[in-house]
């Protein structure tokens, strides 16, 4: 992804506003991971937050300082990650726990004879797990807010497909 293809998930007043500023800042270079993440969870929060709507009113945006919203890119203009080990094996941990218990709650209910439940625990059993770690990683430092809104839509997401996927 480009971050001419990742600035278009930002607000249109954010995109009027800082925009320029923003492809500026991240440059033309090959995005890794940790900056589209970044870049990501930015864009949410620039939707979720009151903060950024009110600084993005043409009346206020000079008031606010003009690039003030852009700070946060800069973030994004560094190869370098921002967890450290101890985060990595937190996050770790908390997957290794969280799979287990999908594994052997999926298990259990197969024994309980509910079948489509222990089928979708069983599917989930990776993926809602990593979802739910990536705050201690890979999303740390991130806005809450951007931190609810893309796990839970991932995880509710992952619900639903595994749903789908345990009843056809």
């Amino acid at each position: 992804m480009t971050a001419r293809q990742l600035l278009s998930l930002y607000p249109r007043a954010w995109r009027a506003r800082y925009g320029e500023e923003f492809l500026e800042t991240v440059g033309n270079g090959a995005l890794g991971i940790q900056q589209i993440v970044d870049i990501i969870s930015s864009a949410v929060d620039a939707w979720l937050s009151a903060d950024v709507r009110h600084a993005t009113r043409p009346a206020n945006a000079v008031a606010a300082g003009g690039s003030t919203m852009t700070v946060r890119a800069m973030i994004c203009r560094t190869k370098n990650a921002r967890y450290t080990t101890k985060d990595s094996l937190i996050g770790a941990a908390i997957m290794i726990a969280l799979a287990a218990i999908f594994a052997l709650t999926g298990n259990a209910a197969a024994r309980g004879g509910w079948t489509v439940t222990s089928e979708m625990l069983k599917t989930l059993s990776f993926s809602i797990p990593f979802s739910l770690s990536m705050p201690f990683w890979l999303m740390k430092g991130q806005p809450w807010k951007a931190q609810v809104a893309i796990v839970g839509g991932t995880t509710a997401f992952l619900i639903v497909i595994g749903y789908v996927a345990a009843v056809t």
